[in-house]
């Protein structure tokens, strides 16, 4: 007797797995070109990382958000597809508090809680990441960063800011922001290489309040984001294609034993094709059986590479606590909040607070049941800004780690890495072309999901003539 349905095989030419920036933007590109395409996504919506929350105050981006001023791919989808933008309203000032002291960004520099050194000093906490490696960075263009010269730089993020000079207490307070697991095991030469992408678009290198990913602050390029949230711009894409995308269909084989492609999944559906695109996080292939499998340094990348994981607490505020304390809504800590963001309207009220936490300290959250999460963080603000007491709403946790088909934020590069693995993140796979983040190469955040979608269908044009 069987346990579970059986189904008969459809057939398309390519079968993409993934319905995020790249799996979307290969299946545009491949019907334009006359190619039968069907989507397999394992989540129940359609975006992947560009994931938006309907919040009661409104729309709200837990993932990709900005649309960077050379985004080209992107800006290029959104006036095709008719979808808005909206310019990027900056966020509320970040107050601190750092070393048992709650404080305004204004008292940090002459503060007795600022152990920074020197120069360091005038230097906002959460902008010394940026302050210390887009300033002289060795990389002379993104495209540099596979060149053998610049092999000296696959080091730890710890030691390069050591050798650049960082004092103890700014590469600590680094630590806390770094968009990685932490700075011991990030690789120096693959975070320069997305400091000079996005140095592109920052006139003032030697800021000294401009956090890295901050597309709002002052002296940027002007950015954008999808106006109702970036998941609108996944839906307008979806809804563009001939072919049907499929929720709920996670992956779990695919076979190219024979002349092409048979995809299992999960629930025993099969689909056969030419090709297969995957636009999935490594993070996720590592959990398909793939046939045959990769080999060398390219199954090596797939089963280790590195993805880090952020949480985000989301809250709106009964009444503005800010005005009675240090005058500033948002707050870097070295905590284990470490930071939460102040988002404001067009108007420039802040609408919902972001506790915002990366890499390892958001794995220590996973620890913790979904709602205890949030308990935690408006207990944790409590103690540290007694303002907020009986002022905070959670309105909702979300772990990729933990609350996505992709189990990750990001790729990251650890020490070492580079040199084995970046001339292979990419390559081709018998009949299995690869795209997503983790294969990018000289273009980041949603830009780089695009270009990685768009090269994947060109790769399989090409073979086909």
């Amino acid at each position: 007797m069987l346990t579970r349905p059986a189904f008969g095989a459809e057939s398309v030419d390519v079968i993409v797995i993934g319905a995020g920036l790249a799996g979307l933007n290969s299946a545009l590109i491949l019907e334009e070109q006359g190619l039968s395409v069907i989507v397999l996504e394992a989540a129940d919506y359609v975006g992947g990382r560009t994931r938006t929350f309907d919040l009661p105050v409104g729309p709200t981006n837990a993932g990709g958000q900005t649309v960077g001023p050379y985004y080209g791919r992107l800006r290029d989808l959104v006036s095709r597809l008719k979808v808005p933008l909206v310019p990027v309203n900056p966020s509320g000032k970040m107050g601190i508090y750092v070393n048992d002291t709650l404080m305004s960004s204004a008292a940090w520099p002459g503060s007795k809680a600022n152990r920074t050194v020197g120069r360091e000093r005038d230097v906002q906490p959460g902008a010394l990441e940026f302050y210390h490696l887009a300033r002289e960075n060795p990389l002379p263009d993104p495209a540099s960063w596979t060149q053998a010269r610049y092999a000296r730089h696959d080091i730890p993020l710890t030691t390069y800011l050591r050798e650049r000079g960082a004092s103890d207490e700014a590469i600590r307070l680094i630590d806390l922001s770094i968009n990685a697991f932490d700075l011991a095991s990030c690789s120096a030469l693959g975070y320069l290489r997305d400091i000079k992408i996005l140095q592109s678009g920052v006139v003032n290198a030697d800021s000294k309040t401009r956090a890295t990913y901050d597309a709002g602050s002052e002296g940027s390029l002007p950015s954008h984001e999808i106006a109702g949230g970036t998941q609108r711009l996944s839906e307008a894409m979806a809804k563009a294609l001939k072919g049907e995308v499929r929720l709920n269909q996670a992956v779990a084989s695919i076979d190219m034993a024979g002349r092409g492609v048979e995809v299992k999944t999960q629930d025993g559906r099969r689909y056969q094709g030419r090709y297969a695109i995957s636009a999935i996080p490594f993070s996720a292939l590592r959990n398909v059986d793939v046939y045959p499998n990769f080999t060398g340094a390219q199954f090596d990348a797939v089963r280790q590479s590195a993805h880090g994981n952020t949480v985000r607490v989301f809250m709106e505020h009964t009444a503005p606590f800010w005005e009675s304390d240090i005058g500033e809504a948002g707050l870097f800590t070295d905590t284990a909040l470490e930071r939460v963001f102040a988002h404001t309207n067009e108007n420039g009220e802040v609408f919902v607070l972001d506790c915002f936490v990366n890499g390892n300290a958001a794995y220590r959250l996973d620890q913790f049941p979904t709602e205890a999460v949030g308990e935690y963080v408006v207990n944790q603000l409590e103690r540290i800004r007694p303002s907020t007491k009986g002022r905070l709403k959670v309105l909702k946790v979300h772990s990729w780690a933990k609350h996505s088909a992709s189990g990750c934020c990001r790729h990251v590069f650890n020490v070492g890495q580079i040199g084995a693995w970046a001339e292979v993140l990419a390559t081709p796979h018998h009949r299995l072309y690869l795209a997503g983040e983790q294969t990018r190469s000289i273009d980041s955040g949603m830009e780089a999901a695009a270009s990685t979608g768009e090269r994947a269908a060109l790769e399989i044009l090409a073979r086909e003539g």
